[in-house]
């Protein structure tokens, strides 16, 4: 079995406004696109937040945290 990997990452939202957020996305398909940025909080802890608030925290309490990888652009 192998394991789902979620990607967070800055994108903006395809329109000409100048619109911009974060897309959250699972084994290489788009699941949700946020119009939010980490202002009062870590990236990592931005990036849980997104991903707990849109699995549940049943469904991500298995993730490996401690090994992923934070990228800010």
């Amino acid at each position: 079995m192998s394991q789902m990997r979620i990607v967070v990452f800055h994108d903006t939202y395809g329109c000409e406004t100048g619109c911009c957020g974060h897309v959250i996305e699972a084994d290489g398909e788009t699941a949700s696109f946020e119009f939010e940025h980490p202002w009062n909080e870590s990236s990592l802890e931005f990036a849980q937040r997104l991903v707990r608030d849109m699995y549940g925290e049943e469904h991500i309490k298995d993730l490996d945290w401690d090994n992923c990888i934070v990228r800010v652009d």
